[in-house]
């Protein structure tokens, strides 16, 4: 599944200080927007934003012609992956990557095949019964990239996910 996503004239503060002032953007599905700019210019905050981690002050947020700003991040069908990797440090690589789909009681069979197809895709199926911190730091970025992946959300978040990755799989992933 893929979505369109509509940000009009969104704005974020935090206290008196303006993180994004009237920021109006369209992003169609299937497209690829990377936002740069310096530390704290609001682009972790934007994501988050979309995400529904952080709210929105004032602006609309939409996903196929829907207003998400209001919904919690469970229900706006969104993945985002973080440079921290986020993992349950006592689950397994296929447990971590479970976890999301189990609480939202999928089936065995559909969990193992997704994840079996992250693992290919991610070149990862010989890590699937370790530990995090049996991981290295690009190791485990695929791990958290893969969590995003058997999701199948409508569309994917990325904040820095590939600043752990080794060159040779930053470029095919």
């Amino acid at each position: 599944m893929t979505a369109d996503i509509e940000i009009r004239n969104v704005n974020k503060h935090f206290g008196a200080m303006a993180v994004l002032e009237d920021l109006s953007l369209s992003i169609k599905a299937r497209e690829f927007i990377v936002f740069l700019g310096p530390s704290g210019c609001g682009k972790s905050t934007l994501l988050r934003m979309i995400a529904g981690l952080e709210t929105v002050d004032s602006g609309e947020i939409a996903i196929n012609n829907e207003r998400i700003d209001h919904l919690p991040p469970g229900k706006r069908g969104i993945a985002m992956v973080f440079q921290s990797y986020a993992l349950y440090p006592h689950m397994t690589v296929r447990d971590n990557m479970a976890f999301g789909l189990k609480n939202i009681g999928m089936s065995r069979e559909v969990i193992d095949a997704r994840i079996n197809e992250a693992a290919r895709i991610l070149e990862m199926p010989h890590l699937l019964e370790r530990k995090p911190g049996q991981l290295s730091g690009g190791q485990r970025q695929r791990v958290a990239i893969g969590r995003a992946i058997v999701k199948e959300p409508k569309a994917f978040l990325f904040d820095e996910p590939l600043s752990n990755l080794d060159a040779a799989l930053r470029t095919r992933t």
